[in-house]
């Protein structure tokens, strides 16, 4: 992926990307093209993979797109970086047996993840204390959206939101949806990230991954809903321009870097880094 910016681009560069990400489709690998500076359209993609007839697959995707949308539309609109923050805690398992709680906070108008935090404990005040860290460092948001969980309809969390001035919002109680932005970021974790770990050891084992993972979600991964950007283009509005129709020769400043314990690689121009 180094040539130089005189040769046309190589259908071994689709391959390649397809390879190194497995679960990749053609649309996010077009995106992660598009921000190297080159333009690829998903159809061309599929066609240069030649992949087989699809079956059902492409149908339930396109059902589940449908229905994220509508879950959108529900919910409420974000105007700018930190308006509407959504919080939702999760479990994962050290060595496959002991449970370790990990607290999850994401912004919803750039999708960046605000804080992926590993807790000693799942009661108020390890939840307090991340979700303070994460406004103490990020500003707060004007709102924040999380399940009817019984630490965050509390007193002790109602008062720090309160110092805040911040607004809480609630989904429904037991209904899968109702905080989607968090859940998909969840499953992002477990089942794009975590799941490419064979073993977590520990508690500083576990947080040392949910730090790669802020950086990679953040600064490396296309995401779909925000048209292929990585969410620190939006959240800093330092968003790259679309590259033009014509632009099919492969840059000589792409950077890669390789998260070694999920085997995972990222890609993006040196000059947008």
């Amino acid at each position: 992926m180094t040539e130089t910016s005189g040769r046309s681009i190589p259908c071994s560069v689709h391959l390649y990307l397809s390879r190194a990400n497995i679960s990749w489709g053609r649309i996010r690998i077009a995106n992660q093209l598009a921000l190297l500076n080159i333009f690829i359209s998903a159809s061309t993609v599929r066609n240069i993979l030649n992949r087989p007839k699809p079956q059902k697959a492409p149908v339930s995707a396109t059902t589940l797109k449908k229905t994220e949308e509508k879950t959108e539309i529900r919910s409420i609109p974000a105007w700018y970086p930190n308006h509407v923050w959504s919080i939702d805690t999760t479990i994962v398992l050290s060595w496959g047996l002991w449970p370790i709680y990990v607290f999850v906070t994401i912004d919803h108008f750039s999708r960046k993840v605000i804080s992926v935090t590993p807790l000693e404990g799942p009661n108020s005040g390890w939840i307090i204390e991340a979700l303070g860290n994460a406004i103490q460092k990020h500003s707060a948001p004007k709102h924040i959206i999380s399940d009817q969980a019984k630490v965050f309809v509390g007193g002790a969390f109602a008062e720090l939101l309160d110092n805040w001035n911040v607004k809480p919002r609630f989904g429904a109680i037991g209904k899968h949806g109702s905080i989607s932005v968090t859940e998909r970021v969840i499953k992002t974790l477990k089942y794009e990230w975590l799941k490419r770990v064979p073993i977590i050891k520990d508690f500083d084992h576990l947080t040392f991954l949910c730090k790669e993972f802020e950086s990679w979600y953040n600064i490396w991964r296309p995401h779909m809903t925000l048209d292929g950007l990585r969410p620190d283009d939006v959240y800093y509005e330092k968003k790259p321009e679309k590259p033009k129709r014509d632009a099919k020769k492969v840059p000589c400043n792409i950077e890669h870097h390789r998260f070694q314990e999920t085997r995972i690689t990222g890609y993006r121009l040196k000059k947008a880094a």
